[in-house]
């Protein structure tokens, strides 16, 4: 950690993207400060590897980016905590890639089990939807490696899930780049609905329909296409309701595409243009393997979840 005293700041460094937020403790909630996104895709070319690595130019663009958003933070007096998910708890050489950032920094890059993963997500988006919620709650939330999952309700966690697939993954094993190829998308879509069988994702009550809150770079980049509207301002999407319907109107439109095409899509930031597709498939079997029409975007979610055990000291999960 480094700074000190009611400004922190989490570093979330994930197999897609690196996020940065920095926060402030007012009126019992966060106060974001700052909140900034790079794609450094630290997961890239991992698939199918029995030994996956982090490339070296992509380790050194990840360096690059979190010493960058250290000092930032330290610019802002910020204590600050760095965390790791899905592509370092894989990455065999993950310990270089810590060791690194360790002497750029002088901090420590926590990495995060997939159930910790979740229960921090689940923190940050339930600090401010769970008021507007009742009844059985799904969070999910989708990365470039893996996916993570919690079932509650508005103050009880019962149950965590991290299924190990993301939008990196999918593209790399099945989309490509574009145009793709119904059968290709179709087997991409069967492979993702089946592993979330696998992995026990589905409804818990065949009546109740739950509320369900998606989080992820890949949900808001949809909710910002279904809006039509450019720049890409992400804290406008905040609470935008996502459709079955509207999901497979864009999966129809970037199959469609080549990746320029796709980095011209009104509302899609470009950066996302080569994954958006496999982040389309992955929510679309997430909704039907819940059985549900759609679902509520939230911008707060894992970094946000750190933040609040910073300042509040959140209890970590078992």
């Amino acid at each position: 950690m480094s700074g000190g005293g009611n400004i922190m700041a989490a570093v979330d460094i994930g197999s897609n993207s690196i996020k940065l937020r920095v926060g402030r403790w007012e009126n019992g909630q966060v106060d974001v400060l700052l909140d900034t996104t790079e794609v450094v895709r630290l997961g890239r070319g991992f698939k199918g590897e029995s030994d996956p690595r982090i490339l070296d130019e992509t380790m050194e663009d990840a360096v690059r980016v979190v010493t960058e958003m250290t000092a930032r933070a330290r610019e802002m007096n910020a204590e600050i905590r760095l965390v790791g998910t899905m592509a370092l708890r894989q990455a065999v050489n993950a310990g270089d890639f810590l060791r690194r950032i360790r002497e750029a920094t002088g901090l420590e890059i926590k990495i995060l089990s997939g159930e910790e993963e979740a229960f921090y997500s689940w923190q940050g988006a339930m600090s401010d939807m769970a008021e507007g919620l009742s009844g059985d709650l799904v969070m999910f939330d989708t990365g470039g490696g893996s996916t993570e999952f919690v079932f509650g309700r508005k103050d009880q966690i019962d149950k965590i899930q991290s299924v190990p697939t993301g939008a990196v993954f999918l593209v790399e094993r099945f989309l490509g780049g574009g145009p793709v190829r119904q059968a290709s998308l179709d087997a991409a879509m069967d492979y993702v609905y089946h592993l979330l069988k696998e992995n026990g994702i589905e409804r818990r009550h065949p009546t109740v329909s739950p509320s369900i809150v998606g989080l992820g770079g890949g949900v808001i980049a949809m909710a910002s296409v279904k809006g039509g509207k450019e720049p890409f301002i992400p804290v406008n999407l905040h609470g935008v309701a996502l459709t079955q319907k509207d999901i497979v109107r864009q999966m129809r439109l970037y199959a469609s595409l080549t990746l320029e095409e796709r980095q011209n899509v009104i509302g899609l930031p470009p950066s996302r243009a080569d994954i958006i597709l496999g982040s389309a498939c992955i929510v679309l079997c997430i909704l039907r393997a819940l059985d549900v029409p759609s679902c509520t975007a939230s911008l707060n979610g894992l970094r946000h979840g750190v933040l609040m055990e910073m300042f509040a000291g959140a209890p970590k999960p078992e």
